[in-house]
């Protein structure tokens, strides 16, 4: 026969205890009379009275709500069903918290859970937008002493409400209470939100008061808490107004664990929380008893690229675009790395997980950034491809491109190291992190001297014997490099003369506008400058050079003023997309490294374009040129001088070009043609080959 107990629709039937409650009439698509009955798969008494309350107020709670949610008696029943579990399994896990370690019978254990505990009745008390300092005239700490609470175990409890804090104020959590309304129908407002999260906190603060079961074997008097005649007493029973029963509804706290500063008899403590939706244990949540000195909050892994587009947004000009994708695609990549290894938030990086972000560099392939499908993929993903391009070499007995370089890993720590100091400069937990035994060494000067080819002139001679000057079949990519009658002047004419006889980066020249070009009374001149096109690298790269002799002869200033004319900003359009913001460097290096492939074959350098840079500086050099009149002409600034960096300007026009005069002409060979734009560049045009950025 069932019983009835205090607790309303408690009934007991044999040793197990059921809830039987009536279907509110507001839910009109049930049977009207109609009862849920439900067991609670327990036999002990102080447990059924908690779930059941809890059950109780859930009920109170959707009789004020619309009547088209939980609209029938299976909805109801699956959704009493899931908060029954879920506190059956929060009640599991604290009672097996006494019998870690073999400490079932220790003091410390039961007065961790009361600290515990009355940390979450003042997060239910105070809620979460409270910061409570629990000392001097503070609300909280004047709660706590009425209740009852002894003054030595106050700093304790003060880390616990810190935890707390922690916990509901993570985006984890956040996210996870809006999917639990979710999933039962329940508006997300801001109201129904602060409601789920204090009815947690008072469950959770119940739980923990509970001592009487898990701490049977505890002598109370030995605890301030509990001393004398009280220590026969459950706590719940002799302060019962400490927190309002109500155990959690569908909110299931899991805490993962980190070691604290440990006492001599302390355990190990929680140092965040979050909520897991997912069947499974739970660990009761715990804070250190000895106060933090500092408490931070943290960012979630999930949010680290919004956080790296404030960092790019921090650096603004300090920054070019190249930069900014080489630090969002580390991020990508970190972020991928965490998640692999179950890394929820930045309080949860360590050092251990940028030695892994290391390894990570060695085994995924050298080329992976210039592919869309390898750029979406994960980072285990990632490293089977690897895998499967050292299967192929191996087969063929070839090396196999994996691995990063090691001046691109020394760039990627450099942003990590960014990225980082961002995070903690916000406020956010970082552990302290060294890039020790990680980062590439950096190469030694005599090492550098020898890595970069500098081609001398004899060796760039055969480029301007190819179709490109002496006629081609047609302005189409693959007909520019056959043999034919028709020459076009464009970037692929006019860029690699530029970069022989003046020897400046690719994007300098590259990215020119019309409005670069002047003339002085000794000739046309190059003012390399930040414009609406590109940036510098740095200050010293803005700078006027002398336009070369042979781009006069060769038809550069009938080139510029037919480009003026058709109202271009760009001096070389054909290097620029209708559809994406590109790189014009990048594009004359797809387009004329075919070419130098072509016309030198075997002799082919590495860093092809860079090498013109070296090559130039290295001629002048061996021809009795000053080095710091290279440098200016470079766009670099010469160190270890005082008189060139304080007390001298740059070279100035008249000396550069009598130093220009020492490298040699090597396109006298090449005839001049009449003028002859690219036919979409002639029509004002879009590029034939613009295509949409790819992910």
């Amino acid at each position: 026969m069932a019983v009835r107990h205090d607790v309303e629709n408690l009934i007991r039937r044999g040793n197990i205890f059921y809830w039987r409650a009536r279907v509110p009439i507001s839910f009109i698509q049930c049977t009207p009379g109609s009862r849920l009955s439900l067991s609670l798969q327990v036999s002990d008494h102080k447990k059924a009275q908690m779930i059941a309350r809890q059950l109780n107020m859930r009920l109170a709670e959707m009789k004020l709500k619309p009547k088209e949610i939980m609209a029938d008696r299976e909805q109801l029943q699956k959704f009493f069903e899931h908060t029954r579990d879920a506190m059956l399994r929060d009640l599991d896990d604290i009672s097996l918290l006494a019998k870690r370690k073999g400490r079932a019978g220790d003091v410390h254990e039961m007065e961790l859970d009361l600290e515990a505990g009355w940390a979450y009745s003042l997060l239910a008390k105070f809620g979460a937008a409270k910061d409570l300092t629990l000392a001097g005239d503070c609300s909280g700490l004047s709660y706590l002493l009425r209740s009852g609470v002894p003054i030595s175990h106050v700093d304790a409890i003060r880390a616990n409400h810190i935890d707390g804090l922690n916990t509901v104020r993570s985006h984890a959590v956040q996210e996870a209470v809006r999917s639990v309304m979710v999933s039962f129908d329940i508006p997300d407002t801001p109201i129904n939100r602060e409601r789920a999260m204090t009815k947690f906190c008072e469950a959770r603060a119940q739980a923990f008061f509970d001592i009487d079961e898990r701490h049977e074997l505890v002598d109370r008097r030995l605890s301030e808490f509990t001393g004398g005649d009280a220590g026969n007493k459950s706590l719940t029973e002799a302060k019962p107004a400490r927190v309002e029963p109500a155990p959690p509804a569908s909110l299931k706290l899991a805490v993962e664990s980190t070691p604290a500063t440990p006492a001599p008899d302390v355990p190990e403590v929680a140092a965040f929380a979050h909520l897991d939706l997912s069947p499974g244990l739970a660990n009761a949540a715990k804070a250190s008893p000895k106060p933090r000195e500092a408490e931070q909050r943290v960012v979630a892994v999930s949010e680290f690229e919004e956080e790296c587009e404030k960092l790019i947004k921090n650096m603004g000009e300090d920054w070019e675009p190249a930069t900014a994708r080489d630090a969002m695609a580390l991020v990508r990549m970190f972020k991928s790395v965490l998640h692999e290894h179950g890394v929820e938030h930045s309080g949860q990086i360590e050092q251990y997980h940028i030695g892994l972000l290391r390894q990570h560099f060695n085994d995924i392939p050298t080329n992976w950034g210039k592919s869309a499908r390898m750029r979406s993929m994960s980072a285990p993903e990632l490293r089977a491809e690897g895998e499967k391009l050292y299967q192929a070499a191996d087969a063929t007995g070839t090396k196999a491109k994996v691995g990063l370089a090691s001046t691109t890993i020394r760039k990627h720590f450099g942003n990590l190291q960014h990225f980082l100091k961002h995070l903690k400069g916000h406020g956010f937990e970082i552990e302290q992190w060294t890039f020790e035994g990680l980062r590439p060494r950096k190469p030694k000067a005599g090492e550098i001297r020898g890595k970069q080819y500098k081609p001398k002139p004899q060796d760039v001679t055969p480029i301007f014997a190819s179709p490109i000057y002496t006629g081609a079949q047609g302005h189409l990519r693959g007909k520019r490099y056959e043999p034919g009658s028709e020459v076009f002047h464009d970037a692929l004419y006019y860029l690699p003369m530029l970069f022989t006889y003046l020897g400046a980066r690719r994007k300098e020249f590259a990215g020119l506008s019309v409005r670069d070009i002047a003339r002085d009374e000794h000739g046309y001149v190059i003012i390399i400058r930040t414009n609406d096109l590109r940036r510098l690298k740095n200050v010293q790269s803005e700078r006027w050079l002398p336009l070369p002799d042979e781009l006069v002869r060769l038809g550069f200033i009938d080139y510029y003023h037919a480009i003026k004319k058709l109202g271009y900003d760009a001096l070389f359009p054909d290097l620029f997309s209708d559809k994406t913001d590109n790189d014009p460097g990048d594009r004359f290096y797809d387009v004329f490294t075919p070419a130098m492939q072509e016309a030198l074959g075997e002799n082919m350098w590495k860093r092809a374009l860079h090498a013109f840079r070296h090559g130039m500086a290295d001629t002048l050099k061996q021809a009795g040129v000053s080095p710091d009149v290279i440098d200016d002409i470079s766009g670099r600034l010469s160190e270890g001088s005082e008189t060139n960096t304080r007390y001298t300007n740059p070279a100035g026009l008249p000396l550069m070009r009598s130093a220009l005069k020492h490298y040699p002409i090597i396109t006298s060979a090449i005839e001049p043609k009449p003028l002859q734009l690219l036919p979409w560049i002639e029509n004002n045009q879009p590029p034939p080959w613009a295509r949409e950025r790819k992910k």
